[in-house]
């Protein structure tokens, strides 16, 4: 393949795989891109996080935003449209558009450009690819933990070539951890080292803790009996039950091993995109549901998840309820 980049996901192993000596797929370059543009504006996230004080909200009290999710996810597009001109974004703050070529991108403060002979390899991997490659961007996943001091929260970036999803990434800054996945393999970097992603967990669901964003404000202000009952399934089926607040981390848990399974019916491309992306690709198991939404399979609303060993079968059938109501 001309201009291809050596594969930069082997060599993270440190002697557990061979390095790779034949050219790496394009994948290889723009899960490089993406984990560093991510890494770049973890640096800054980890700085300014527990020093939020002013939150502003989008439909509702329960959708904050702070000026850090529109500074970040403006730094992301400058950083992968100078790598990719003409590349499309999907973002949660801004929506879609096509990112445009510039050769001086200014920065928000304390964030900086990437820059390195990884950065330019991956580079000239891509040059020829503009609008083939869709990125599709949360800048602070779990803002309301973000805004209040949690440390669980992240920034995702899936991606897509030629609309087949190829890559993600998944940083949380606070905890020290960056989940990636090109098309073949998917694997986390911590404080412990490097290890590959398998999913392997739990294998039924009495073993394992369930984050379930179900039900939520508007299914207990519509049918709270229904809501509560079906609550009531999934809680009585799980060892426990959570409800994190971040997406995209909790499905790169499930793929580590260390969640058993997680569920929510009304994700937005952005939550879902990368999670579901580093998950199937370390085999773990996805039932993805439109719920009325005509999306395409790792971008829907209606999400379970789980460790390789088994498939949550009363998640599942709640999930499959709720999507029957909506089609009727």
């Amino acid at each position: 393949m001309s201009g291809a980049v050596e594969s930069v996901t082997f060599s993270l192993f440190r002697g557990r795989m061979k390095p790779m000596t034949t050219p790496a797929p394009l994948d290889s370059a723009l899960v490089c891109i993406a984990r560093t543009a991510a890494t770049h504006v973890g640096d800054y996230l980890r700085k300014v996080a527990r020093s939020v004080d002013s939150v502003e909200t989008k439909r509702d009290f329960h959708d904050p935003v702070t000026v850090h999710d529109k500074s970040v996810e403006r730094a992301l597009h400058l950083m992968l449209g100078s790598a990719l001109p003409f590349s499309r974004v999907l973002g949660e703050e801004t929506g879609a558009h096509v990112l445009q070529p510039n050769d001086l991108p200014e920065l928000p403060e304390g964030i900086v450009m990437p820059e390195g002979e990884e950065w330019e390899r991956a580079l000239r991997a891509v040059a020829d690819l503009g609008e083939r490659v869709r990125w599709i961007v949360d800048p602070i996943d779990g803002t309301a933990n973000f805004a209040a001091g949690l440390p669980w929260f992240n920034t995702s970036i899936g991606v897509e070539l030629d609309g087949r999803m190829v890559a993600g990434v998944v940083n949380a800054p606070l905890l020290g951890e960056l989940f990636s996945a090109d098309s073949r393999r998917a694997w986390v970097e911590a404080s412990q080292g490097v290890r590959e992603l398998d999913a392997r967990g739990a294998d039924e669901e009495s073993k394992a803790v369930i984050i379930s964003y179900y039900p939520g404000v508007h299914a207990l202000a519509s049918d709270p009996k229904r809501a509560v009952e079906r609550e009531r399934k999934i809680a009585s089926a799980f060892q426990s039950t959570r409800r994190y607040g971040a997406a995209a981390l909790d499905l790169a848990y499930v793929a580590a091993g260390w969640i058993g399974a997680m569920m929510g019916t009304s994700f937005k491309p952005w939550d879902v995109a990368a999670g579901l992306h580093i998950l199937s690709v370390s085999g773990g198991n996805v039932m993805n549901l439109e719920m009325g939404t005509g999306l395409g399979e790792g971008l829907r609303p209606g999400v379970v998840a789980s460790n390789r060993g088994f498939l949550a079968p009363s998640a599942r059938a709640v999930l499959l309820e709720i999507a029957q109501e909506d089609t009727l």
